[in-house]
């Protein structure tokens, strides 16, 4: 049985004994331990949640007496709901002060003689928090490319996708042989506002949040160790060089599935008919069928002159 009244602060077993106090009313306790085949224990531990919610009182002979439950629950209720309207309350009371604490902090920083290091190792169970501290002391766009599927949940990284929700830049990369892996991520950082493009070869896993900071695995080209960041200018500075130049050679991920150029942009970066498939989402006969279709109209044998041909008619186009 699904404990309905948990929310209240009601058990699975005391909401148990209180709907067979309502069934059977003027019992006593040992009475009803005996019919739901209770020890002691169980019995005193449900009834004390009853009486402490005031949902059951005992009477002068022992016997269990509970209100009419309606006017009960509404009661308990209408508390939590006032309850939660004074918590409401109070936590955008303290939305509202989150600029001062950033003003103060920034304020910190600057009257401080010692600077941040330009290299800080981060632990790996320390790398989703430290991710978030980068996002929110940060500004400028946010160049994350994935080489490996993410670990993570969405949901683990609230402050960088409330930022893109405001309209914060975020540009994703990510190695084509993880696109199918990580599809629920893509998704709902697509709906938060995320441009995403799929490389066919990404050197490692980073991300580098505006022109301040960057992070990276301190082993380049793995993921499954500790991570650092660095802060060094012109570190930093490498970091958006290479992902800007990897992001301009890279195809949109999900290109318009009737456009021969988003076709062309997926066989450019090497994927083989079955991942530009997945990528498209369409099926791997409808892709070849594409691309038989493509050659016979511009009179060519292979893809390699397949793919002359449209860019140069892209090139006379621009």
């Amino acid at each position: 049985m699904t404990a309905r009244l948990a929310v209240l602060g009601v058990g699975e077993q005391a909401e148990a004994l209180y709907r067979n106090i309502l069934r059977m009313p003027r019992l006593e306790l040992a009475a009803h331990r005996s019919r739901l085949g209770w020890t002691d224990a169980e019995g005193d531990a449900a009834l004390l949640e009853l009486r402490t919610q005031r949902l059951v009182r005992v009477g002068p002979g022992g016997e269990l007496v509970t209100d009419h439950p309606r006017a009960a629950l509404e009661r308990l209720v209408s508390a939590e709901e006032a309850r939660l309207a004074t918590r409401r309350q109070d936590l955008a009371r303290v939305r509202d002060s989150i600029d001062q604490f950033a003003a103060d902090h920034r304020i910190g920083r600057e009257l401080s003689s010692a600077s941040a290091p330009d290299r800080e190792r981060v632990d790996r169970a320390e790398l989703v928090a430290v991710h978030e501290h980068l996002a929110a002391s940060t500004v400028g766009a946010v160049r994350q490319a994935a080489r490996t599927a993410p670990s993570q949940d969405v949901s683990a990284y609230p402050t960088l996708r409330h930022q893109v929700q405001e309209g914060r830049e975020l540009r994703s990369l990510y190695a084509a042989d993880v696109v199918e892996r990580c599809a629920t991520w893509r998704a709902a950082w697509a709906q938060a506002g995320e441009a995403a493009r799929v490389s066919r070869t990404l050197p490692s896993d980073f991300v580098v949040f505006g022109t301040d900071v960057a992070l990276g695995s301190t082993e380049w080209g793995r993921s499954d160790g500790d991570f650092v960041v660095l802060r060094d200018p012109m570190v930093v500075a490498a970091f958006v060089e290479l992902f800007d130049r990897l992001w301009s050679a890279s195809a949109a991920l999900e290109p318009a599935a009737d456009e021969p150029e988003g076709l062309l942009e997926l066989m450019r970066q090497g994927l083989k008919d079955e991942a530009i498939a997945r990528v498209l989402g369409i099926s791997l006969r409808t892709v070849r069928r594409r691309v038989a279709a493509l050659m016979a109209e511009h009179g060519v044998d292979t893809r390699f002159q397949l793919a002359l041909r449209l860019s140069e008619r892209r090139g006379r186009a621009d």
